[in-house]
């Protein structure tokens, strides 16, 4: 009997460059690079494999810098996050309608910024700005505009950049 499960499946390649390129730009931490296009093939791959079960994204998102001399109103435009899950939730799209993988759900990492394992707060997930210095006072970014507009439409994946 061949076992089909994650531990039988466990010997995948984790690197973020082939022959020594980077496969996608890295994000502000640097264990983390942006690879859209991977989403899907991840996608079919668990499809091909495991006869297309039923997947829920449960955290997927990019990072900012947070020096010390970063403003709020910088840190408000997270154009990158913005594209970023644009461009996964596309290939995710692509999955679901062309490829006819079962995806149920996409939760965005994270919903505000806050205190990250290594980092500390040199680095923001967020969707809301958490102001530190200001009683954890939470700011919509961006993303969260085009997150809106994006939810209210249910097809349509482009934002025009303020």
């Amino acid at each position: 009997m061949i076992l089909r499960d994650a531990m039988s499946d466990s010997a995948v390649i984790t690197t973020s460059s082939k022959h020594g390129v980077p496969i996608g730009e890295r994000a502000a931490s640097r264990w983390l690079h942006i690879v859209p296009w991977g989403i899907r093939k991840l996608a079919n791959y668990i499809k091909d494999k495991y006869g297309n079960p039923p997947l829920i994204i449960t955290e997927n998102g990019v990072d900012d810098s947070n020096g010390p001399h970063t403003t709020i109103k910088k840190a408000l435009q997270d154009h990158k996050r913005i594209n970023f899950h644009r461009d996964y939730l596309s290939n995710l799209s692509a999955a679901i309608r062309q490829d006819k993988c079962d995806i149920r759900g996409y939760f965005v990492w994270s919903l505000l910024d806050n205190w990250e394992w290594n980092l500390g707060y040199t680095v923001r997930f967020g969707l809301y700005y958490v102001d530190f210095k200001n009683n954890l006072t939470r700011i919509p970014k961006s993303s969260v505009k085009w997150f809106k507009n994006v939810l209210a439409s249910k097809r349509e994946l482009s934002y025009k950049l303020p």
